[in-house]
């Protein structure tokens, strides 16, 4: 039988002791080497995730009781991964991003029953969220973590924002051009932000414009109407507030050369754009002087599209410990044993709260958190507040950054002549790599 990739932790989500990394991830192999030759009743239980934060999670609840062992085998698109090839154990367990689609639903099992025995007593979750999981009525994905959009400013600037809690793209703009100072030579000395900085908050703006991207059939659709507003509402924003993109990017690369949290300070920009993995992952120290407000749009903060989400596999082999494993795991005691173990291990480090976001849980949001990270105290997210996004396509992560984003980019750029290729084209000539 083919030895499956027991999980390795990414750069971009490392931990602080690389030395205790190897050893857990050691003990997985040689549980995986042992279990998988024993007989059915010592069979583990098989998550398969490209998220870091399982392996230590997988070893508490290993530790927490003798019956059932579960190892954390690494797939680096989760979603796509299913149905396994015919030499290697198929999951139990999924969890990762993107598994909500049209195709990847049908490998999953619904969960209802969980839900109506109260084995999983769903008025923890956020609603909102816990929906998304569902198809016909049928309950498949569980939420676990998300994040949400916030712009980060200098604590020696609250004076200047009136809101205390969220802020509109414009609020943001007109707060932005109203700290803009420019010297005798008519060379901005300060920018209080600009959008084409971050092109993730393109994005942003896009969905908050109703731009809406999603799945139909294989096809990503959107609103046409409302991308076209957006595009009008940023190119005008840079030549209102900031005058050309070339003003904008020259400022940026003359002052804003520092990580985001470092530019704010240094007092030359009044924003910069972060979701909150980016911003709860600094430290105390870097974060002692930083202040932020959620972004949103009639009272909706939108997810970022990186929500973590659970299933078990329609043909998991161990089913009974696969349930009890994801009934343990939801739970606000669990959720709050699990923050104090990443803790104590010193594995908090570039990441944050529950396998790097806010839990789906509202309780360990709104009374375990605080405790570990303070800046959340006087603004933790408001759970009506909370706009999960539509159901995107598989391939939703490749087509945003290959096409999506530098579309953005070019369209919103006030120094293009000619104008930008249009996303449908983009759209077509990259799907012809597939079709």
């Amino acid at each position: 039988m083919k030895l499956q990739k027991i999980f390795y932790v990414s750069e971009k989500k490392r931990y602080s002791s690389v030395s205790r990394v190897a050893a857990v991830c050691a003990l997985c192999v040689l549980l995986t080497l042992f279990l998988s030759c024993g007989t059915a009743s010592s069979k583990p239980v098989i998550i398969w995730t490209n998220r870091s934060e399982f392996v230590p999670y997988t070893e508490l609840f290993n530790a927490s009781q003798d019956k059932i062992k579960v190892v954390v085998v690494y797939k680096e698109n989760p979603a796509s991964s299913v149905p396994p090839s015919k030499d290697e154990l198929p999951p139990d367990i999924i969890i990762g991003t993107s598994l909500h689609t049209e195709n990847s639903l049908r490998y999953f099992q619904s969960l209802n029953y969980l839900f109506a025995s109260q084995e999983i007593n769903k008025s923890i979750f956020y609603p909102q969220l816990l929906a998304t999981g569902k198809s016909k009525g049928y309950t498949y994905l569980i939420p676990v973590s998300f994040n949400l959009p916030a712009i980060i400013f200098a604590s020696a600037n609250s004076g200047i924002i009136s809101d205390n809690y969220m802020l509109s793209l414009d609020q943001i703009r007109a707060l932005a051009s109203s700290y803009n100072e420019k010297n005798a030579s008519n060379m901005y000395t300060r920018m209080g932000f600009a959008p084409q900085w971050n092109k993730d908050f393109l994005y942003l703006a896009a969905i908050l414009g109703g731009t809406d991207f999603h799945e139909k059939g294989n096809n990503l659709i959107w609103n046409k109407n409302a991308l076209d507003a957006t595009v009008s509402f940023l190119h005008t924003w840079t030549i209102d507030s900031n005058t050309s993109s070339t003003d904008e990017q020259d400022f940026a690369f003359k002052y804003l050369y520092t990580p985001s949290y470092k530019q704010v300070l240094s007092g030359r920009c009044l924003f910069s754009y972060m979701t909150s993995d980016e911003l709860f992952s600094l430290t105390a120290e870097q974060l002692s002087n930083i202040d932020f407000r959620w972004i949103h749009k009639d009272n909706k903060i939108p997810l970022a599209d990186s929500m973590i989400t659970l299933g078990m596999y329609k043909k998991a082999r161990e089913k009974k410990g696969a349930e009890k494993f994801i009934k343990w795991f939801f739970t606000e005691s669990t959720q709050k044993e699990l923050i104090n173990h990443m803790q104590s291990m010193h594995l908090t480090m570039n990441t944050f709260g529950i396998s790097g976001g806010f839990s789906s849980i509202i309780g360990v949001n709104e009374r375990v958190f605080p405790t570990y990270y303070s800046s959340l105290l006087a603004n933790i997210p408001v759970a009506s507040y909370i706009e999960p996004l539509s159901e995107m396509p598989l391939r939703w992560h490749t087509m945003k950054t290959k096409i999506v984003l530098p579309y953005l980019i070019d369209a919103v750029n006030t120094n293009t002549v000619t104008t930008p290729k249009s996303l449908e084209d983009r759209l077509a000539e990259w799907n012809k790599q597939y079709f």
